[in-house]
């Protein structure tokens, strides 16, 4: 008898429990629905702020590297091959530095520098960043002597795909050669 008791408690226990109705089953899909989209929308902004980072960051410090790089080796340079004339802009630059030939030039976007001697070609810029709008600038003075000056400028934009367009960027500078004493 005891047992028949037990089983029937059992089975009414089992009878009166209730599930989820409707109602309820909407709300808890639609509050989890809005916590996923709140979650997906912070996952994409941090992306986006990465990759816009990562974008900036590449175009300045290949940027910085290219204008220390031409700094460096114009403080070294002897003299100035080309351009050869004050005023006339021109796509090469090419520097004597130690009985060698150092030139800078655009090749497919990229701004690489040849020496003559050891055979090596570099480039300049990152694969994150192409170079376009090279120019070299000999600069004089005002009686066309003091030739010893060029001025180097070049956009740089990233290759880093990001929402708002590729970053871009101008860089100029002016740097002239240090007489030896």
């Amino acid at each position: 008898m005891r047992n028949k008791l037990k089983k029937q408690k059992i089975i009414k226990v089992l009878l009166n429990k209730q599930g989820f109705t409707l109602v309820e089953l909407l709300l808890y899909i639609g509050v989890f629905s809005i916590l996923i989209l709140a979650l997906f929308q912070l996952f994409t902004s941090i992306i986006d702020t990465q990759i816009e980072s990562q974008s900036s960051s590449s175009v300045f410090l290949d940027g910085q590297y290219i204008l220390n790089r031409f700094r460096y080796d114009m403080v070294r340079a002897k003299s100035i091959i080309t351009p050869s004339l004050p005023a006339e802009p021109g796509t090469t630059a090419k520097l004597s530095i130690d009985n060698a030939t150092y030139t800078y030039s655009l090749v497919l976007g990229n701004l690489t520098l040849t020496n003559n001697v050891a055979s090596t070609a570099g480039q300049l810029n990152s694969a994150d960043t192409a170079v376009s709008n090279l120019n070299f600038t000999r600069l004089s003075d005002i009686r066309g002597k003091n030739t010893d000056t060029l001025t180097i400028s070049f956009r740089l934009t990233s290759n880093i795909i990001k929402r708002g367009g590729p970053k871009a960027e101008n860089f100029k500078t002016t740097v002239g050669i240090r007489l030896k004493q």
